[in-house]
């Protein structure tokens, strides 16, 4: 009944706020390592980047006297500004997705090696850690995962952001092309030994081995080629970039959805998502309302592995009042049992769990620009949760947040 009335008074603040707002960014802080502060960090920090581009980067430039010769200076500026910036940003987001899972465990990170992207090396970036005396099997799965999830988390996002405002900016192109299929991607063209897919499939296939239990490459490359092209949002990053942007000279392009009615737009998409119990396939809907964007998802296990499922639910951008917003997440799931050490103590779960989160930002606009506080409160119990920590416990978080410019 409770669970009845808290869906009741959330879609009560959907259909009756009729504000509209220019999404807000966030710089955040916890006093924990976990996978969440340096996505919305970042998020924040290209959302800078793109706000510097905008103002001081010209779209062509005079000593050209044709297009031809503007669109090589935008295709120079893509390969040798955004090209670089957004590789080394999210290769080390990766490879600290690896170490806050390890920090987590109670391990440390012992250094980062970053190498330049192709063609300018070949070499992969890469982490080194110290593992604890006491670590499971599932927390090494963790490791393995926790690069390419916590630029999942990133992407979430962006994506979030991007629906918001209805438009891509081309200098978020090569960001979310790399975040959201950093995991399908790697998956499906990599095949070193070494690498995370790899290393993951096979801890994964010896954890459950005894259970007959396993996961073939061919079935993981074939999750990974549908998650990359049922993505609409992909097709809208490379035309920003390499049509709107390098043929057209436009800094943003149209993001269209589908009209489910003249309020209502829909936008469905497929992904998976690692995690220390074997590839859950995720259906993600996105609806938007007005000003105000909702996320309906479900997913489950791969047949061949133990059962497991999540309803998750999230709505950005109620705004009741002018200066106040909010968004409310929530998840619900069952899953296999988890074996994880948290302080030395080794910790079962093997239940029905969940998590609520709400994030409230209080603005002052000044001069056409939003300043504001931003602040997160939630709780989750034991399990495995994107982004999150393994273990329950309370969420909080504070910070600032900030939206330039805006027309309001």
């Amino acid at each position: 009944m409770k669970r009845i009335k808290l869906i009741l008074i959330i879609t009560f603040l959907i259909i009756k706020s009729t504000y509209s707002i220019q999404p807000i960014y966030n710089i955040v802080y916890e006093s924990k390592f976990h996978q969440n502060i340096l996505p919305e960090n970042l998020n924040t920090a290209f959302y800078l980047f793109d706000s510097i581009d905008s103002l001081l980067i010209p779209k062509s430039n005079s000593v050209f006297e044709n297009n031809f010769g503007n669109t090589l200076f935008r295709l120079s500026k893509i390969f040798f500004t955004n090209y670089l910036v957004t590789d080394y940003m999210l290769t080390m987001n990766h490879e600290f997705g690896h170490g806050y899972r390890m920090i987590e465990a109670g391990g440390t990170i012992k250094k980062i090696v970053y190498n330049w992207p192709p063609p300018f090396s070949n070499d992969f970036s890469y982490i080194t850690l110290d593992r604890p005396a006491n670590f499971t099997k599932q927390q090494e799965l963790m490791i393995n995962l926790g690069g390419s999830e916590i630029n999942l988390v990133f992407s979430d996002v962006m994506r979030k952001n991007i629906l918001l405002q209805g438009r891509f900016n081309y200098s978020y192109s090569f960001a979310y092309l790399y975040s959201s299929n950093d995991m399908p991607g790697y998956t499906a063209f990599v095949r070193r030994s070494a690498g995370d897919p790899e290393r993951y499939r096979q801890n994964l296939n010896e954890f459950y081995y005894s259970n007959g239990k396993f996961l073939t490459r061919d079935k993981i490359k074939n999750y990974s080629f549908l998650a990359l092209f049922t993505d609409p949002m992909n097709f809208y990053a490379l035309k920003s970039i390499f049509y709107d942007y390098l043929i057209k000279g436009k800094h943003n392009s149209k993001v269209e959805m589908l009209n489910l009615s003249n309020r209502l737009k829909y936008l469905p998409r497929f992904r998976f998502e690692y995690t220390p119990y074997g590839p859950e396939l995720v259906y993600q809907n996105y609806f938007k309302f007005g000003s105000k964007l909702a996320q309906l998802s479900f997913s489950h296990s791969d047949s061949k592995l133990p059962d497991s499922w999540r309803a998750t639910a999230n709505i950005w951008n109620v705004k009741p009042i002018n200066k106040l917003s909010f968004n409310f997440s929530g998840q619900i799931w069952q899953q296999p049992e988890i074996e994880f050490y948290h302080d030395d103590e080794l910790i079962n779960v093997d239940e029905l769990g969940g998590k609520l989160l709400a994030t409230v930002n209080y603005d002052i606009i000044k001069n056409k620009h939003i300043y504001g506080i931003a602040f997160q409160i939630g709780y989750k119990s034991s399990g495995f949760s994107i982004g999150e920590q393994l273990y329950k416990g309370m969420i909080i978080r504070g910070g600032v947040s900030f939206q330039l410019n805006n027309d309001k």
